[in-house]
């Protein structure tokens, strides 16, 4: 059997884009629960199709993902033009307290919290309860820098990146048909 290489890209993507959507929408139904307030899950459901959505993006552009969470890396692979396409259509998404002047960083802190929220307590081993509270304290009493912070989030920036991505890909995928 002869196999259509765009065929399979397209369904790859499109498989992709599939799983990015169940994995935003559980995030929504989690952050709507009492139960997910309590917890980093929905972020990291938010963050799970953000990564599709970015991965599949790199395949549209002929580029293979590489198994990483260094997001700033992956966003370098896409040509130039797709990276402001992407930029600018987040920017769009959100008010204009929201920045992304500093996209890298961006892209490395939400790699970094989907690699360390999964197991976060090994932020803090070797601490007691009472060190841990008192290191908590010390950072509040201190203005709460999130620059100090052991994890630091942007969710707004977040979902509309996820946005943009969603809308890049699901463009693509229109046109395939």
């Amino acid at each position: 059997m002869t196999v259509n290489t765009s065929e399979a890209l397209t369904f790859q993507v499109r498989l992709m884009a599939r799983e990015a959507a169940k994995r935003s929408a559980d995030s929504a139904t989690l952050s709507a629960t009492i139960a997910g307030a309590g917890s980093d899950s929905a972020y990291l459901l938010e963050l799970l199709a953000f990564e599709l959505l970015l991965k599949a993006t790199l395949q549209i552009n002929g580029k293979k993902p590489p198994t990483t969470h260094a997001y700033s890396s992956l966003v370098a692979l896409l040509p130039s033009s797709v990276q402001s396409r992407l930029r600018d259509a987040a920017t769009t998404r959100v008010g204009p307290d929201v920045d992304f002047s500093n996209l890298g960083g961006l892209l490395d802190t939400w790699g970094q919290n989907f690699i360390s929220l999964r197991y976060p307590y090994e932020e803090y081993e070797g601490l007691t309860e009472e060190q841990y509270r008192a290191r908590g304290e010390e950072w509040l009493r201190n203005g709460a820098d999130e620059k100090a912070a052991a994890f630091v989030y942007h969710p707004e920036q977040l979902h509309a990146f996820t946005h943009a991505l969603r809308t890049e890909v699901d463009t693509w995928l229109r046109s395939r048909c």
